[in-house]
């Protein structure tokens, strides 16, 4: 059985356009699967001096950064903008957790100074020291509270 020629022509035509959907299905597939490996692959390292953490609109939420000296520090920001959490290593001043206040006022601070003295400061609202917490380079364990106007006011022990 012979099939006339314009139905051959449109049998052609069909199976040429199948085997194309076909041929662009299966290549699409093996594509995607070879971009989706590449994607999983994690990269060994990341080379910059700021990295920042943002959120769906666009605000700064958190940095990994250096300063102008080359230190490293993280910190973390609130809704407005606002640094609230800093993490510092200093040539100057050693190395640092810092707590501020909605009104970007540093309440606490935890440091380890370059002598390796650790020292834990609660401040007020006017950035004032107000207790201190701490051992001194022999060793001795030190708690102070101190005034308004920034007066030793009792020391422990």
């Amino acid at each position: 059985m012979q099939i006339p020629a314009t139905k051959r022509e449109w049998l052609y035509a069909v199976m040429a356009l199948i085997g194309g959907v076909l041929g662009g299905l299966a290549g699409g597939r093996l594509v995607a699967t070879a971009a989706a490996t590449a994607a999983q692959l994690p990269q060994r390292s990341i080379a910059a001096q700021e990295i920042l953490l943002v959120d769906a609109k666009g605000n700064t939420r958190g940095a990994l950064s250096l300063n102008k000296d080359g230190d490293p520090g993280f910190t973390l920001y609130d809704h407005q903008g606002k640094p609230r959490i800093m993490i510092q290593i200093s040539n100057d001043e050693g190395l640092g957790l810092k707590l501020f206040d909605p009104a970007d006022t540093l309440r606490i601070s935890l440091m380890v100074n370059t002598d390796r003295i650790p020292a834990l400061r609660l401040l007020d609202s006017q950035h004032r020291p107000r207790a201190l917490l701490g051992v001194d380079p022999e060793g001795e364990p030190a708690l102070d509270f101190y005034t308004q106007e920034g007066k030793l006011l009792r020391e422990l022990p």
